[in-house]
């Protein structure tokens, strides 16, 4: 599931990238992020997209896990 840090990251992959062009960007609240999604995204066994970018939408895709253990570690 990919996750931009920006509006402004989401919206070039929206208007660069085919296979995104009919896609909706959602704002979603850090809190939000980390007490429902990343859980939600590990009980589902799916990876976090983190800022994909360029013409292929391409990034790092990691386990919840460890996007939880780096913002915590950041942010706290």
């Amino acid at each position: 599931m990919p996750f931009w840090s920006s509006w402004k990251r989401v919206q070039s992959i929206i208007s660069n990238v085919n296979a995104y062009s009919l896609f909706k960007s959602h704002e979603i609240s850090y809190q939000d992020f980390m007490d429902r999604w990343l859980p939600g995204l590990k009980n589902d066994e799916s990876l976090v997209g983190i800022n994909w970018t360029g013409n292929n939408a391409k990034g790092y895709d990691l386990e919840p896990d460890q996007v939880l253990e780096y913002l915590n570690d950041i942010v706290f």
